[in-house]
């Protein structure tokens, strides 16, 4: 019985630890902080069992702060399975969402490049059932509370946590550039990551600044994104004729309504109140569209009375093991909004898989272009209704 109860407490000390390093990646502090305390993190999950063997070895109980572990690993088991067990079986879709599905793109590397080296990637993406190179689009239609008619069948393309890093090689990135384009999204958003490594900046020319939309292609940066000189990124973004919304907003007309889109690249990037500002100055009644790349600012867009909200940051967990589906996901709530539809009225938040990753590794989890269709709910008169 001991020996049981020492397996469900070693599930509980890797759930607990997790969970913490999960948190951690949540805040905004320096990068070079979280990777030294996520190393720490790690470390002690592997070492404690070893020392928890080693004392129960010596004195055959379980007793004083021992114990006291033990306890708390159990009670992490119990309340971690009950609430994957909601999540995975009991929450439902929210009731916004009018269609969702899922289909492969194509991709052709060799057609994409440009030079032999740039179908090159890291031999981690050559790893079996690797799933970095196997892009899929994902298609949601939504009822959008308010919408007016006008905007009906408003599309958005939504990419996320792009990572360039040189891990992938940039003929993959052409590809998804080429894949959204042909989808011809009346917005094209990008909520966070797009670059790890300054080396890497000059890839955009020929990826992200061949996006095309309609109405514009919009961005912010994320927490990655300070690893590569911000400031030059903006720049180098915006050359490219993408629109910075990083703590700010715009309004523009579609179809002769308003549409507010702002950028909140809080906790990394401050800039959340200067967004604040901007949303309150903006046209009242208009479609208010916000990028974040953390779903954690999901209560804060409740409060300015956003109508939908893009997010990143979680990959989707990255590797998904069934049937627990993602147990990594750098969020305040950890593995609650690593994917999907959510909605918190008024707000819809939308949290993407994401295009890669800084370590090139994904399992059950492919990278996704998100194409979002937003819809007016149609009011029923009372000559529509059957007798």
């Amino acid at each position: 019985m001991d020996v049981f109860l020492l397996l469900l407490a070693l599930l509980g000390h890797a759930f607990l630890w997790i969970g913490l390093v999960n948190r951690l990646h949540s805040v905004g502090v320096r990068r070079w902080m979280v990777g030294i305390v996520t190393l720490g993190c790690f470390a002690s999950a592997a070492l404690i069992p070893f020392l928890v063997g080693w004392w129960y070895l010596q004195h055959r109980a379980m007793e004083g702060i021992l114990g006291i572990y033990i306890v708390v690993c159990l009670m992490a088991v119990a309340i971690t399975l009950l609430r994957l067990v909601y999540l995975r079986i009991f929450r439902k879709m929210p009731s916004v969402v009018r269609f969702h599905g899922r289909q492969p793109v194509k991709i052709n590397l060799d057609r994409a490049a440009v030079t032999p080296d740039e179908t090159v990637h890291h031999f981690m993406a050559r790893l079996p059932l690797n799933e970095i190179l196997r892009l899929e689009l994902t298609r949601w239609d939504f009822d959008v509370p308010g919408l007016a008619p006008e905007l009906d069948g408003l599309s958005i393309a939504q990419l996320s946590d792009w990572h360039l890093t040189g891990r992938v090689g940039k003929a993959y990135f052409r590809e998804v550039v080429r894949a959204c384009n042909e989808l011809q999204p009346d917005l094209v958003c990008i909520t966070g990551d797009i670059v790890d490594a300054v080396a890497c900046l000059d890839w955009i020319d020929d990826t992200l600044g061949q996006l095309t939309a309609r109405h514009g292609v919009y961005f912010i940066l994320g927490n990655h994104d300070l690893r590569a000189a911000p400031d030059r990124l903006r720049v180098v973004l915006k050359e490219n004729g993408l629109i910075d919304l990083g703590g700010r907003s715009q309004c523009i007309e579609i179809n002769g309504r308003p549409v507010v889109l702002a950028g909140n690249e809080s906790p990394w990037i401050d800039g959340r109140g200067l967004a604040e500002q901007s949303l309150r100055q903006e046209t009242a009644g208009a479609l208010r569209i916000v990028l974040s790349h953390s779903p954690d600012q999901l209560a804060w867009a409740q409060v300015q009375h956003v109508d939908l909200m893009l997010a990143g940051h979680t990959h989707g967990g990255q590797i998904r093991i069934p049937p627990l589906g993602a147990i990594f996901s750098p969020t305040a709530s950890g593995v609650e909004h690593t994917a999907g539809v959510f909605y918190a009225p008024p707000t819809i938040m939308h949290v993407t898989r994401g295009i890669s990753g800084d370590i090139p590794v994904r399992w059950n989890c492919p990278p996704e272009i998100a194409l979002l269709r937003l819809r007016a709910i149609k009011r029923t008169s009372h000559c529509d209704r059957a007798p």
